[in-house]
């Protein structure tokens, strides 16, 4: 019972060890902590409006070719 409890406890502490993200390049790095803060406290906050702003701009900008093309690639997949 003692060496299942102790594997138990090594398996809780290897899951607690999270490194934190790294792109490589410093400056994307810190570009990409300052954006992804806002992400993990509020996506749909940001994702929505965004999305729907996009896709209305293009339905706008080249009408109904942008849902054709929706169509298109939706029957393909």
């Amino acid at each position: 019972m003692k060496k299942r409890i102790k594997q138990l406890e090594q398996y809780n502490s290897e899951l607690q060890v999270v490194e934190p993200n790294d792109l490589g390049i410093p400056v994307l790095t810190v570009i990409y902590r300052k954006i992804n803060i806002f992400f993990k406290t509020a996506p749909f906050v940001f994702i929505v409006p965004l999305s729907l702003l996009l896709a209305s701009l293009l339905v706008y900008l080249f009408g109904f070719v942008v849902v054709k093309l929706a169509s298109l690639l939706q029957y393909g997949f």
